[in-house]
């Protein structure tokens, strides 16, 4: 633990993990980084200005890639280097590199594919080593029989198509086909420039199944380890069952409890923001198409339910910057489909996807087990919510819910509404049809500070409190293990 009074010199000095440590030669840095294909997009595109986004663990070897790609393509043409993304490392960061007007970004490693909305992108997922007989020989072995779809994690997404045709073609014992079907899924990204400014792009998994077989047929064989990317296919892909081949242990695993144990926690967390009052919208993207609707559509979900919202740009999430707004019981993440997903056991409020909250404020939508991350099945289903709550005419906001998480029932706090015809003191607002009266909340912030026991200068001392402002004075100087005053 280091001193309350040191200089800062311990942060300079410690030692990180930058990620690999083995030098890479240049024959190796260029296949491995795609150097020659992305030296043609280049040039054929007549870019200038071209941002190369690493994620952390890759900055080792950006220097060299970066160098090896200037000396392949135009002479007016520039590349550098974002070392630092502005939230998550999956995502485009179209912020840092508007800031160097670059007309293209190229992506290393693993991604989202979340839509990007202003500048146009070349992924490179790299390849990560796999070995694909044993990966078919351990999937023939414990899922003979089963209808298959392969899927992968995007640097292991060149071997779904070999992987997915090598199970295709096994035979059991009695030389029929051992699997009923197998299903390659593709992305649609891999290996071609993506463009925001085409029609009919749209970046993804997707996959092909025969006619009258639904995805509750299948079982998926997902090639990666452990990853945000499989959680977020547990959450949202409803298949019979889902198996995990890691090619780096080597193992083939079933991922059924797990995902029912991230489920049950997640459904709790979506019973915290119903009993929230104040809730805060965190923006954790600023590229993926369609954020600024999501916000949109929170904020009047929030306000249709009485409840207080405030809105959050931090960057990347930590403990320490959420737990300045102490006010705020619930946050709402809009993110990418996998920085959404945040375990928020050490946040002092949890935090809870676009989906979730969409759930808590719901008077039609019931937790079934079907979970939304896209942007775009989110929006379909908060405008289905809005035309049945105008059909609904039942007008009693005041009844109380019950709280699961206390177990009692739970009246909700009232704050302003735009539909309320509010007196010129604002202290008094008409409630509903009834006219019954009720007192006017506007600012959950004041309120809030209204019960902390420290509130400034001035506010405190109730014997000579005044509404004049206290005077500024003199402190106290040195630092806490020893003011200039204490011995």
């Amino acid at each position: 633990m280091s001193s309350i009074d040191n200089d800062g010199s311990a942060a300079i000095q410690r030692q990180i993990d930058s990620g690999p440590t083995r030098e890479m030669t240049v024959g190796e840095a260029v296949a491995a980084y795609e150097v020659e294909q992305t030296a043609a997009v280049i040039n054929a595109g007549n870019y200038r200005r071209v941002a190369l986004q690493f994620p952390d663990h890759l900055l080792s070897h950006s220097t060299l890639v970066s160098t090896e790609l200037q000396g392949r393509i135009d002479a007016d043409a520039r590349v550098f280097i974002l070392a630092d993304t502005s939230y998550g490392s999956c995502c485009v960061d179209e912020v840092a590199a508007n800031h160097y007007s670059a007309d293209l970004i190229v992506h290393y490693g693993r991604t989202c594919l979340s839509l990007s909305s202003r500048i146009p992108v070349f992924y490179v997922f790299g390849r990560d080593p796999l070995d694909k007989d044993h990966c078919a020989e351990l999937a023939a072995g414990c899922l003979e029989g089963h209808r298959l779809l392969v899927m992968s994690d995007v640097p292991l997404a060149y071997a779904v198509p070999e992987v997915a045709q090598s199970l295709g073609q096994r035979r059991d014992a009695s030389g029929t086909l051992a699997f009923g079907q197998v299903v390659a899924s593709e992305i649609a990204v891999d290996g071609r420039l993506y463009d925001p400014k085409l029609a009919g792009v749209a970046p993804g998994r997707s996959w092909q199944l025969p006619r009258e077989e639904s995805i509750g047929d299948y079982t998926v064989l997902y090639l990666g380890g452990e990853s945000l990317t499989l959680t977020n296919i547990l959450l949202t892909v409803r298949c019979r069952s889902v198996f995990s081949y890691d090619p780096a242990m080597r193992l083939l695993r079933e991922e059924t409890l797990q995902v029912n144990r991230h489920l049950a926690r997640r459904f709790k967390m979506v019973q915290h923001a119903r009993d929230a009052d104040v809730i805060g919208i965190v923006v954790g993207t600023l590229a993926a198409t369609r954020y600024l609707r999501v916000i949109e559509a929170l904020k009047g979900m929030i306000r249709r339910a009485h409840k207080k919202f405030y809105v959050f740009v931090v960057g990347k999430l930590n403990v320490a910057k959420l737990a300045n707004f102490a006010e705020i019981e619930t946050y709402v993440l809009v993110a990418c489909p996998e920085n959404s997903l945040v375990d928020s056991k050490e946040f002092f409020a949890p935090v809870v996807t676009p989906f979730e909250m969409l759930l808590a404020l719901s008077r039609s939508h019931q937790w079934t087990g079907d979970y939304v991350t896209d942007f775009h099945a989110f929006l379909d289903d908060a405008d289905r919510e809005l035309m049945d709550e105008a059909v609904d005419d039942d007008d009693d906001d005041d009844r109380p819910h019950f709280s699961l998480i206390t177990g009692a029932l739970k009246q909700s706090r009232r704050f302003n509404d735009p539909r309320e015809d509010v007196d010129g003191e604002g202290q008094l607002a008409v409630r509903n049809g009834r006219t019954e009266i009720a007192q006017y909340l506007g600012s959950a912030g004041a309120e809030f500070l209204l019960t902390r026991s420290f509130r400034g200068l001035g506010h405190d001392d109730q014997e000579n409190r005044s509404d004049e402002p206290a005077l500024a004075t003199e402190g106290r100087s040195g630092i806490a293990r020893g003011y200039a005053n204490e011995r």
